[in-house]
């Protein structure tokens, strides 16, 4: 994974980008969501922040193994 779209600022690197956290499957327990970093190998879901640019905050979809983005949306709504 090097570059990520930015809704509004479009493909950066990935260096502009700050990870903040794994969100949980929606059926999973409290602890495994307290301390599980990812819900499964292949797909995980993501809060990232663009740092170096607008400061927009991201929900990503992606295969962890292999950094394969699946998706991306602006948190509130703007899909990409």
């Amino acid at each position: 994974m090097t570059n990520l779209h930015c809704p509004y600022c479009g493909s950066r690197e990935v260096e502009e980008f700050a990870f903040r956290k794994t969100l949980p499957e929606p059926d999973t327990d409290d602890v495994a969501s307290v301390y599980l970093r990812t819900s499964r190998l292949e797909s995980s879901v993501e809060h990232w922040q663009h740092l170096r640019g607008c400061r927009a905050w991201l929900k990503v979809c992606r295969n962890p193994s292999t950094g394969e983005i699946h998706e991306i949306e602006l948190l509130g709504g703007f899909r990409s």
